[in-house]
């Protein structure tokens, strides 16, 4: 059944009535006036940053053996260098007391570079995942939201690699 064509009226008040509506969308809550002190994290929290942490500085890890066995992975790993470099960056900030080095390095062949890499991103991503659902923080759910972004598209990136 085709539906009813589109008038010049139509589309006039569409486009009239769409930025009244979405105004009201807010995705961030408003901005307070100061009348409250910010305040600290919730502990919860704390412990969930430091689990992150831990699995971004482990993934971090077996990328570096990743190109120390196999330098012509180097090109290929870097943008996913970058990106866990940066997410340590932003988290370290709410938990400086987190560990960011490994207590043992990881033993990755030449052969199984490559595997042991998506099989270290599959596990940040899971992790990363199961902290966006447990953030008591909004603030934090967000920033762990675009480290999920971040890791899937860079595993899809490593995935995609593999079949050409």
């Amino acid at each position: 059944m085709p539906g009813r064509p589109l008038t010049r009226r139509t589309a006039v008040g569409t486009a009239l009535v769409t930025p009244v509506l979405l105004a009201g969308c807010d995705i961030d809550p408003p901005a307070r006036d100061g009348a409250a002190p910010a305040t600290a994290p919730p502990p919860e929290d704390s412990a969930l940053v430091a689990s992150v942490v831990a699995a971004l500085v482990l993934s971090r890890s077996v990328i570096e053996a990743a190109t120390l066995s196999a330098p012509d992975l180097t090109p290929r790993l870097e943008p996913l260098a970058t990106a866990h470099a940066a997410h340590l960056d932003v988290l370290l900030g709410a938990v400086p007391d987190a560990a960011t080095t490994p207590s043992a390095p990881p033993v990755v062949t030449a052969p199984a570079a490559l595997a042991a890499v998506r099989r270290a991103e599959q596990r940040l991503l899971r992790e990363v995942r199961r902290g966006c659902v447990d953030a008591a923080s909004g603030d934090l759910a967000r920033v762990l939201a675009s480290i999920v972004a971040s890791t899937a598209q860079h595993a899809a990136a490593l995935a995609d690699g593999a079949r050409a």
